[in-house]
């Protein structure tokens, strides 16, 4: 969140916080710049795409796809874990996999040094306290900023990769990851493997899956949940940048630091970011308050603490999740080569991989953060909103408030000087 007093709405800045178009919403977010190199050792594309840098990620994607499976890396890795090293030797192409070092290499490097660039960008932008636009309506799409559920996001890419997307707002990333998940899946004969471990039938699940094509879907499935998790926390997070930025410069524009000096009473409501910020502000200038008289200013984040769990009201702490997905990516995919020899085969094995290593990540995570740590972040109020009005007039304006959500409200006499 932007702690610098905004200076002159006239002065335009030269770094910007997000943009939001018919194609999606995308933001210069910092993060930590080991995190999206370990993407890209998971998935080459999956680190760029974690910094927001899609159209560099899609092309690493695509030539993961390529060339992985044209030199059978996928099946030499999973050979080499059971053990069989000769069996890996012959399956490699050695023409295509000496193409692939290089460009691995430059993905890992890459995503570390744009995610360094990124957090310097984003200094830099608070700084100059850069405005975004809250929507955009084209013929083809409507987008507008506003809150979700990062753990709905969650859930849809969970149901289908691709989804999460979708609902955070990023329709471009979204169709892409859809896309590239169907086809994989097809290419792997994942679903008729899936509905033979579910059945029970894991000699079938375990003859007619493509080892080469199915030892993608692992880190693809993991990814898709974080990256729409994290995406919908970054979009929540840029409507409250945006909202922070609107109400300073409508107190500034309205010179609310001069003292009014009518009215009988002061309404003093607490709010979080939302909509329903500016939507009281319409309804009390709709009821006749004057503009000047209705005050709405964000609080300073004087605390932020680490918190396990963000929500939708949970965004203004650094949520762990990190090592978590990691040992989550690590563990899912150990569990789909050795579920190719185990009993229960690749589909249960990689999914009890997914859990304890996300477990596991998440043990690990707690015991090396420093910070005094809570599972949650508790519900606070963000904004201050105060208004001038007469005494007739307070139970109606404490109404509007409470139907737009406001999370306290007081009533006190004007002082005068």
């Amino acid at each position: 969140m932007p702690h610098q007093k905004f200076q002159s709405s006239n002065i335009k800045p030269r770094y910007s916080k997000g943009h939001i178009s018919v194609f999606g919403i995308n933001s210069i977010y910092p993060r930590p710049p080991w995190v999206a190199a370990w993407w890209s050792v998971a998935f080459p594309g999956f680190g760029h795409m974690f910094l927001g840098k899609y159209l560099h990620g899609f092309v690493l994607i695509i030539w993961e796809l390529v060339v992985n499976n044209k030199a059978n890396l996928n099946l030499g890795i999973a050979l080499s874990f059971q053990g069989r090293f000769d069996e890996a030797k012959a399956a490699l192409n050695q023409d295509w996999l000496l193409l692939y070092v290089a460009v691995f290499v430059y993905g890992i490097w890459d995503s570390y040094r744009c995610a360094v660039e990124n957090n310097k960008s984003h200094a830099l932008a608070e700084v100059e306290d850069a405005p975004v636009t809250p929507s955009d309506v084209s013929f083809f799409d409507i987008s507008i900023l506003d809150k979700k559920h990062p753990w709905a996001g969650m859930f849809w890419s969970a149901v289908s990769p691709g989804l999460g997307q979708m609902y955070s707002g990023s329709t471009i990333v979204g169709t892409f990851i859809l896309a590239w998940w169907i086809f994989v899946c097809y290419k792997a004969v994942a679903i008729r493997a899936w509905l033979y471990s579910f059945l029970g039938d894991y000699s079938s699940a375990n003859t007619d899956v493509d080892w080469q094509w199915f030892l993608f879907l692992p880190s693809m499935y993991v990814f898709a949940l974080y990256q729409a998790y994290a995406s919908v926390n970054e979009n929540n997070i840029l409507f409250d940048i945006e909202q922070t930025r609107y109400l300073r410069v409508r107190a500034e524009n309205l010179g609310q630091l001069n003292t009014i000096d009518s009215s009988n009473v002061k309404i003093i409501a607490t709010f979080e970011h939302s909509p329903f910020v500016e939507m009281a502000i319409h309804d009390m200038e709709k009821l006749g308050i004057p503009s000047h008289h209705i005050v709405a200013l964000p609080l300073e984040n004087l605390d932020s603490q680490t918190h396990v769990i963000d929500s939708i009201h949970r965004v203004d702490g650094r949520s762990i999740l990190d090592g978590a997905m990691v040992g989550a990516t690590i563990f899912m995919v150990l569990g789909t080569i050795y579920g190719f020899i185990w009993h229960w085969g690749p589909i249960i094995w990689g999914l009890i991989g997914l859990v304890f290593g996300f477990f596991l990540g998440l043990v690990i995570e707690l015991a090396f953060n420093k910070k005094k740590l809570k599972l949650a972040s508790s519900r606070k109020s963000e904004v201050i909103f105060q208004l001038t009005c007469l005494n007739s007039q307070q139970d109606h304006l404490i109404d509007v408030l409470k139907s737009r959500k406001a999370t306290g409200v007081v009533v006190m006499p004007e002082q005068r000087a």
